[in-house]
């Protein structure tokens, strides 16, 4: 298996969980500029590290430690954040592990972010 690179991006600089990397919105300022930039870069340095790929996931809204302790007001304001999305729940961590392990078994991905988002990007 030839070595890959996966620039995993959660959005830990109090940046909004449903914010991707392609997000639509108008800007935020430089952590908006940060965001897309990771993107651009996975395209632009694919083609130079051949044959070592590199690829990013870009998670959505995922149901973590980090959102604080399992309650129902962090139920309540999960369900809120992804009520618009296609799937509307946010995802669990071994869905955005899933989607790292495709993009390191597969040989034929590289230069491209794989958005594990619940249907986000489209709902916008």
């Amino acid at each position: 298996m030839m070595l890959n690179i996966i620039l995993l991006y959660f959005f830990f600089f109090f940046f909004q969980a449903e914010d991707g990397i392609r997000d639509a919105q108008e800007s935020r300022g430089l952590g908006d500029v940060y965001k897309r930039q990771v993107e651009n870069l996975v395209r632009a340095v694919a083609p130079e590290l051949y044959p070592k790929r590199i690829n990013c996931v870009s998670p959505g809204t995922v149901s973590t430690a980090m959102q604080g302790p399992d309650s129902p007001e962090k139920d309540a304001r999960l369900l809120a954040a992804t009520a618009a999305n296609v799937i509307p729940r946010p995802g669990h961590p071994d869905e955005v592990a899933a989607a790292c392990m495709f993009v390191i078994q597969n040989e034929f991905v590289t230069g491209t972010t794989v958005d594990v988002d619940g249907g986000w990007l489209s709902s916008i």
